[in-house]
């Protein structure tokens, strides 16, 4: 199982490559990263002396992680709000946002990043961009009990008999912390549709609301958002599947040939789009890619249609 020891303000240095920290002492700085990956879910362990700092959000993979404080304790802000994370608490964190945090005392952290194809898709919509703490039941129990077991050098692994369960377990304690309502199960439905129905230039708000049987205004508000954000759902889709296609592939595909797999109605509207969504044009960003430097989306673009 790989362990990554990191001490002093050399160690402070490395940890740094992943984000920006602060140490009240670097000389007196210590942290361990105990990690391993079981059936596509990441565990790892992080011990660490007091520390604060700010990690970028994962743009090129989105996940949701349960963070849980085994010793110790954290703080971590969202949305302009302080949340505390005292000792045995548990909380629900989408690997899509940016999280600015304070460890204050020597303290160990539990993470559990499963990865968003492992997860159904009205949980995955309704956690991308969750954060904030989790009420402990069962599950999350028994998942931290067995995440301990995996990460345990002594017994643990990958392909230890607690690992068979981590998967099953991380994905229902996922599932148990987003709130079941008819709207958020129609939204999940809504969802799925279009991702089934991606590659269909017809896929609209419109043709959602004559295949769910509801009105075009009930379709704007289930999705909680203004009337364009269900467009704009659709276009960011069809935009981050072509990115993720320049990404796994290293000739540079037929621009008219992705325009029509993702449901783009010419090639003149996805080259306008994807440069809008992504700052440049799908030939640069295919170049970057194979670089490892791919630009993340622009959140604030609204790639116009």
């Amino acid at each position: 199982m790989p362990v990554v020891q990191m001490d002093g303000a050399t160690g402070l240095q490395r940890l740094s490559r992943g984000g920006r920290f602060a140490v009240p002492d670097a000389a007196a700085f210590t942290a361990t990263w105990r990690h391993t990956t079981v059936d596509g879910v990441q565990l790892g362990e992080w011990s660490t002396s007091p520390i604060s700092g700010a990690q970028p959000a994962a743009h090129d993979a989105p996940a949701v992680v349960l963070v849980r404080v085994a010793s110790g304790s954290a703080r971590y802000w969202s949305g302009g709000a302080v949340i505390d994370a005292p000792c045995g608490s548990i909380h629900l964190m989408s690997a899509a946002e940016g999280v600015r945090f304070s460890v204050p005392e020597p303290s160990r952290i539990v993470r559990v990043v499963v990865p968003a194809g492992l997860l159904p898709a009205d949980v995955r919509h309704a956690t991308s961009s969750a954060f904030g703490p989790m009420t402990p039941n069962r599950i999350t129990v028994g998942l931290t009990a067995l995440v301990d077991q995996v990460l345990d050098p002594e017994v643990g692994g990958a392909t230890s008999a607690a690992a068979a369960a981590i998967r099953p377990l991380a994905v229902a304690a996922i599932e148990e912390a987003v709130p079941t309502t008819p709207e958020q199960d129609l939204r999940g439905r809504m969802v799925e549709h279009i991702e089934q129905r991606i590659s269909d230039p017809d896929l609209g708000p419109r043709s959602i609301a004559a295949e769910f049987g509801v009105s075009l205004r009930w379709v704007h508000a289930v999705f909680d958002v203004d009337g364009a954000s269900v467009a704009r759902h659709i276009r960011h889709r069809r935009l981050d599947l072509v990115a993720e296609q320049l990404r796994e592939r290293r000739r540079l595909p037929r621009i008219g040939a992705l325009a029509e797999t993702f449901g783009f109605a010419s090639r003149d509207q996805l080259t306008r789009s994807f440069k809008a969504r992504f700052g440049v044009t799908i030939a640069e960003y295919a170049v970057l890619a194979e670089d490892g430097r791919a630009p993340a989306p622009l959140d604030a673009a609204d790639a116009g249609g």
